[in-house]
């Protein structure tokens, strides 16, 4: 077992959970979670999805064109596609709203 690899991926959760939870804290004393808040969230991680179905379906043809790729390989860049695609949609929405 990769003891480096499992202290990675522990710390990697333990900080984004205390991210997660010191950002709304402070987000609630700031009076950031409103309705409009939430109406971006729910907006963005929609179309976070939308953009991780098109690379599912990128990854669909690849295996058909017979291009070998991991499992690991490709969880991780779907992972990293929908993050990316909800931080952006985030943002923008930010900016349209």
């Amino acid at each position: 077992m990769n003891l480096m690899a499992l202290s990675g991926i522990l710390l990697g959760i333990t900080g984004g959970l205390f991210g997660l939870v010191y950002g709304r804290k402070k987000a609630a004393q700031n009076r950031g979670l409103d309705e409009r808040y939430e109406e971006i969230t729910k907006k963005a991680l929609a179309n976070g999805w939308k953009v991780t179905l098109v690379a599912i379906y990128v990854f669909w043809f690849l295996l058909v064109f017979g291009v070998q790729v991991s499992v690991a390989q490709v969880l991780g860049l779907l992972l990293v596609v929908h993050m990316i695609g909800w931080a952006g949609f985030r943002f923008y929405y930010q900016i349209k709203y």
